[in-house]
């Protein structure tokens, strides 16, 4: 069995170390939700898998009649749980579960042909916005009032124009991100990577150009995160995975406009990275195939932890970070006891 990685950081000065954990799967895990220490959920091929313990022994359930690829969840808290698959047309799917994953109700079908779901993120229990591939020209959008028990697609007349060759990433679930007064992000890449903005839930936008990496369909931003109003976004090229080239970038004003972020040498700070989060104002974790990196000062600089496995996505709770990335590999990191 190869292991998932649950990461478990707490903002000591001390160097993280890694011990490891089991998944129970041998598939690329791409979407993650942790509820806190012991309760966590993850989405991989063809099923949803969940924890009660901590990661010590988890429950897999098929979830769909086809061989649908989970790439991004919301869970609540044990018994309740969101789950999305990517895929084009009517692959593209949401479902939710009421009780632990026992059983799940499709709640919503993709209808168009050239539609493909890449992330979901809710506010508050009950507010959840879902962002995809462009639909006639448009940033595609869906929304829930009722914790995911249903969907509305908003915003199709007024949704920010993509280009031709711009697009989203499915990669970790976190290439968009909201905020509880109703702010949201959402960003794209290709022929330009950009962060379309909406302070009002998707009524009205302004659209972000950024010095984010572009120009080929694997670059781009493939994540992004708020903590305030300041913003700290990663990617860079996917089939580069162990090269970063104008690959982090900070906001400091709700995202209206973004900085580059370069190490002591003038380059990037870290390969490519494909999720970034907040444990606090200050510190940040960023996971990608080559790594994690851990940034103490707001994402200004940030340092390599130790450890090669690697990592697609991750989930934090409190000041527990859970990751998971290709063939379920792993561990957890904790804190050094070293003296």
């Amino acid at each position: 069995m190869h292991p998932l990685l649950l990461l478990s950081l707490t903002v000591a000065t001390a160097e993280p170390t890694w011990s490891l954990l089991d998944s129970g799967v041998t598939t690329s895990i791409r979407g993650i939700s942790a509820v806190n220490s012991q309760v966590c959920w993850f989405g991989t091929k063809s099923g949803v898998a969940r924890t009660t313990d901590g990661g010590r022994t988890w429950q897999f359930t098929r979830v769909g009649d086809d061989d649908l690829d989970f790439r991004d969840l919301q869970a609540f808290d044990s018994q309740r749980c969101v789950a999305m698959s990517a895929g084009t047309g009517q692959a593209s799917r949401l479902y939710l579960t009421k009780d632990g994953g026992k059983t799940w109700r499709l709640v919503h079908q993709n209808v168009e042909p050239q539609g493909f779901f890449n992330g979901l993120a809710f506010r508050d229990e009950k507010h959840g916005l879902l962002a995809g591939d462009p639909v006639d020209g448009r940033l595609f959008l869906l929304d829930t009032k009722d914790g995911g028990a249903t969907w509305q697609r908003i915003a199709q007349e007024s949704a920010p124009r993509m280009g031709e060759h711009e697009h989203a990433f499915a990669a970790s679930g976190t290439h968009l991100t909201v905020r509880k007064d109703g702010h949201l992000w959402v960003t794209s890449g290709g022929n330009v990577a950009r962060v379309f903005h909406s302070k009002t839930w998707g009524k009205t936008w302004e659209v972000i150009a950024t010095p984010m990496i572009a120009g080929e369909p694997s670059t781009g931003i493939f994540s992004i995160a708020f903590r305030g109003r300041n913003g700290i976004a990663v990617g860079g090229d996917y089939k580069k995975e162990s090269e970063g080239s104008d690959n982090v970038m900070r906001s400091k004003d709700d995202g209206r406009s973004w900085q580059l972020v370069t190490g002591p040498k003038g380059d990037a700070p870290f390969p490519f990275r494909s999720a970034v989060g907040h444990l606090n104002a200050n510190t940040l974790v960023a996971v990608g195939p080559s790594g994690t990196n851990l940034s103490r000062d707001g994402g200004a600089t940030w340092k390599s932890l130790p450890g090669d496995a690697g990592f697609h996505t991750l989930s934090i709770a409190g000041h527990t970070v859970w990751a998971a990335g290709a063939k379920g590999q792993v561990g957890l990191l904790q804190p050094s006891t070293r003296k």
